[in-house]
């Protein structure tokens, strides 16, 4: 319920439908957290049968992100009947990358832009989505919007990023905007 209730300020299925995710694609989900849309993409793409790939932050860089992958783990591919199998993957600086080349429908990542640009990869991050994709594969990318008279923060400490920066990431990496 507590978790549902977000629903209203998220809005998932319409975030969703947005991006064309299918539930029959795969589709790499970056740094899923605590799995908010996890919760909502394993079991529509286990319904349909999609596969979902959780590219999570590297379990050997602290205790912390240990701790977290392996609760992610337990709880997800913990209960199969209800979320399927879900891939775990690492998104970091270091990483090979998040899934193989061409292998996903879909890259998804929701208000995750501003760490990467803290920990100064995300132009690694946008390559590696780039290349995950098959062609004609779309990334859907949610963040908190900075302000457009604000000064962009190239480490976004405030959390916020400039829609134009995080077009520029993608732009970089290859990407074309196709709607916002």
């Amino acid at each position: 319920a507590e978790q549902k209730a977000r629903d209203a300020f998220r809005h998932p299925v319409e975030t969703l439908e947005f991006f064309g995710v299918e539930n029959d694609d795969v589709v790499v989900e970056l740094l899923p957290g605590g799995g908010w849309y996890t919760e909502i993409l394993a079991p529509y793409l286990k319904e349909g049968g999609g596969r979902l790939i959780a590219a999570g932050p590297d379990p050997e860089a602290s205790d912390y992100a240990r701790q977290a992958v392996e609760a992610f783990d337990a709880h997800f591919n913990g209960n199969p009947q209800r979320y399927g199998t879900i891939e775990l993957t690492i998104a970091s600086r270091q990483s090979p990358g998040i899934a193989a080349d061409g292998e996903a429908d879909a890259v998804v990542t929701f208000r995750n832009v501003h760490t990467w640009m803290a920990g100064g990869y995300a132009d690694k991050i946008f390559a590696d989505a780039y290349r995950a994709l098959k062609p004609g594969g779309v990334m859907g990318v949610v963040e908190h919007r900075l302000p457009s008279a604000w000064d962009q923060d190239l480490s976004a400490r405030s959390g916020y990023v400039h829609e134009s920066f995080v077009v520029q990431l993608a732009e970089r990496a290859g990407f074309e905007l196709e709607e916002s």
